[in-house]
């Protein structure tokens, strides 16, 4: 299983200034360049080449949209705990896994199983053909569980809190 996780990244140092532009970025990943040099009271050549050099240490790996997973049609999520069997053919189980669309995180784990995966469902009907077309046969699968989500109350938590407080909303805007 060790060749399929995501490799650990090494530490990156980063100083004040970066810090606060991770928490403008975090907050507002469309932010120009012009408002968070006024931001943090550089030139923005100055605070360009510091995002550079923060994406290529691998700090920032890269930018997105957040979906609204309803709006989708995904109203649902499901948890399954998986254990494996001890001859289980680990790289195919994950590959068969990757390939199923529904799949939005899929996670090692300690304890009493060994895979923790998180699916995106539209209703019951759709957690049902999941579960009996694309999960259960998958060989190798000794165990799982499904939990079904009732509720969110954390839908989505930044880093930004770790990088220094409260996320941060800009002051000005661009004209």
């Amino acid at each position: 299983m060790t060749s399929e996780v995501l490799p650990t990244a090494n530490l990156v140092d980063f100083d004040e200034v970066d810090r606060r532009l991770l928490q403008l970025l975090v907050a507002d990943p469309r932010v120009s360049q012009r408002q968070l040099a006024r931001e943090v009271g550089m030139s923005s050549p100055a605070v360009g080449e510091r995002i550079g050099r923060l994406e290529r240490s691998g700090l920032i790996t890269g930018y997105t949209t957040v979906l609204d997973w309803a709006a989708l049609g995904y109203p649902s999520v499901v948890y399954i705990p998986m254990t494996l069997a001890t001859d289980a053919d680990v790289q195919k189980i994950i590959a068969e896994l990757r390939s199923v669309p529904e799949l939005t995180e899929l996670v090692v784990v300690t304890g009493s199983y060994d895979l923790m995966a998180r699916f995106r469902i539209r209703d019951h009907a759709h957690l049902q053909r999941l579960l009996l077309d694309r999960i259960w046969p998958i060989r190798g699968l000794q165990r799982i569980e499904t939990f079904l989500g009732i509720g969110e109350i954390v839908r989505t938590r930044t880093p930004a809190a770790v990088i220094g407080g409260a996320e941060p909303s800009l002051t000005s805007t661009e004209g």
